[in-house]
């Protein structure tokens, strides 16, 4: 959708959440070889990385802890279990803070696919630290869970698409008030 794209490598992360379509059933992250793919193509890891089944297992699960975070930063409850995930993955790609005179970054300390997928829970750790992490949003439509980057003014965007997802709950929500027959 326009407008949705996040500033720099912080779409890396609205796209990799994204790799996973919940409303079409679709999962562009289908085997070892769509991850490696996928981090290669936007430059996470060099050219001829591979992945492995346990790679993608993680890959997944880091997605969806980061889908969690985003629903999240759309209005809806936290999920501590996506905050325990993302902690034992960081743990597991033993991300290490890395200082310059003027900032700090998190690299991870291994190699391979994990190391573009913990290049991405550093791109999350440094918009948490500049601020742009709350705009990063999912929306709340239990069917959708599209990630966007909410660019308005106010920061109270909710939904992907407010004349789909947006006027689809609004709908939803006056059906259940005004039912048929009333």
């Amino acid at each position: 959708m326009a407008g949705e794209e996040a500033p720099g490598a912080l779409e890396h992360v609205r796209v990799f959440v994204n790799t996973r379509d919940v409303e079409g059933g679709i999962d562009e992250l289908d085997d070892p070889g769509a991850l490696a793919k996928f981090l290669r193509g936007r430059g996470l890891v060099p050219h001829g990385t591979a992945a492995t089944g346990s790679d993608l297992a993680v890959a997944r699960e880091l997605r969806e802890a980061l889908r969690a975070l985003l629903v999240h930063n759309a209005g809806a409850p936290l999920a501590p279990e996506a905050l325990h995930a993302l902690d034992h993955i960081a743990a597991d790609f033993k991300m290490k803070p890395r200082f310059s005179a003027h900032s700090v970054a998190l690299d991870p300390e291994v190699s391979g696919a994990r190391a573009g997928l913990g290049g991405l829970l550093a791109i999350v750790a440094h918009a948490m630290g500049d601020g742009t992490w709350p705009r990063l949003k999912a929306c709340l439509r239990d069917s959708c869970r599209w990630a966007f980057y909410d660019h308005a003014r106010n920061r109270t965007g909710r939904w992907c698409s407010m004349a789909v997802c947006g006027n689809r709950t609004k709908a939803e929500r006056y059906r259940a008030r005004h039912p048929r027959g009333e």
